[in-house]
């Protein structure tokens, strides 16, 4: 069976991209099944997730620095697939993935970089480095990994990256197969990486603990109003007075729903004003990645609007488009009355 298992992987990555960029995490859960839109907001470091269907093959050929996670369910189990990119595999995003869970992650870039882990609780618990090594194994519970590292311990690089697929596939109960891969399946999109030294469910929280707090304590009213303030003031600086983002700015002040079909052409309003990524101080950035920046903002505060308004993660991005401002927007949210 393991013989089938890994001549079929050994093709798929002859006849496929996913041999030269490519990421597989499973989330097994003892607890109750996740849902796709739980994981989204985990992946999104707390903000309102977005959830779309579109064909891995599709994603690769418009990859930007936008992260896109194809979810698959199998049972009590979760798949989450990023094509061409790897950001599945960040210290990050598998700390938030792996509280009160085990996950395990496979990755490898055009450059190499290939990795294995498992993870529970922030803790590897047993990992391979680059071309993945089984001589030189890590973690605080190798032992318990020895079926997973007598898999992949082959002579060549393709077939060890055939046999780790095959790992995940026992793990997950989930084919990958080239059928999948062009045909459509719900993609989570994550604008923003998840900051260090954060844990859920708010990576803003974790950043800004003396805001969230505040925030959380006055009226429904008062924090849709600062919000509004907050929309108009990313609008006016950073020019984005644009059809998308009015449509259903107009609908959240008008208390209906967008549908639909304007969320989705925000969305891919967004990806399109998408720069590399800049993790230096936000003054030195360009003006474009500030607009990118104060464009996401407006995306998350208008979903958490429309959803209620609980959700104030859109103050992370806040932080870089309007750094200038932050200061006094501190101590505005501060005086907000509770």
């Amino acid at each position: 069976m393991l013989t089938n298992t890994l001549s079929h992987y050994i093709n798929l990555l002859h006849q496929t991209w996913i041999q030269e960029a490519f990421a597989w995490i499973v989330i097994i859960s003892d607890k109750k099944p996740m849902e796709h839109h739980e994981v989204a907001t985990l992946l999104s470091g707390g903000a309102p997730p977005e959830i779309w269907d579109d064909t891995p093959r599709m994603i690769l050929e418009n990859t930007s620095s936008i992260g896109n996670f194809v979810a698959v369910r199998s049972g009590s189990r979760i798949s989450l697939i990023e094509p061409g990119t790897t950001s599945a595999n960040s210290k990050e995003i598998l700390e938030w993935l792996s509280v009160d869970r085990r996950v395990w992650s496979i990755s490898w870039h055009i450059k190499g970089g290939e990795s294995l882990k498992c993870m529970q609780n922030g803790e590897i618990l047993f990992g391979l480095g680059e071309y993945f090594d089984t001589d030189y194994p890590f973690g605080t519970d190798i032992a318990a990994a020895q079926h997973e590292l007598h898999t992949i311990g082959h002579a060549s690089l393709p077939n060890r990256k055939a046999a780790a697929l095959a790992v995940m596939e026992s793990l997950g109960g989930f084919r990958l197969t080239r059928e999948w891969l062009d045909t459509p399946q719900p993609v989570i999109m994550v604008d923003q990486p998840i900051p260090p030294n954060t844990k859920p469910p708010s990576a803003f929280a974790s950043v800004e603990p003396e805001l969230a707090g505040h925030l959380e304590r006055v009226s429904s009213a008062t924090r849709r109003s600062f919000f509004f303030r907050l929309i108009e003031q990313l609008i006016d600086i950073h020019d984005l007075r644009i059809p998308q983002i009015m449509s259903i700015f107009d609908h959240i002040r008008n208390n209906t729903h967008p549908s639909h079909y304007e969320w989705h052409e925000l969305v891919t309003e967004v990806i399109q004003l998408s720069q590399n990524r800049w993790y230096g101080d936000p003054a030195d950035a360009s003006a474009e990645w500030l607009r990118w920046q104060a464009a996401i903002a407006i995306q998350h505060a208008l979903r958490s609007l429309d959803g209620g308004g609980r959700n104030v993660e859109s103050l992370l991005s806040v932080r870089n488009a309007l750094h200038n401002e932050w200061e006094g927007l501190r101590e505005e949210v501060l005086t907000l009355p509770t």
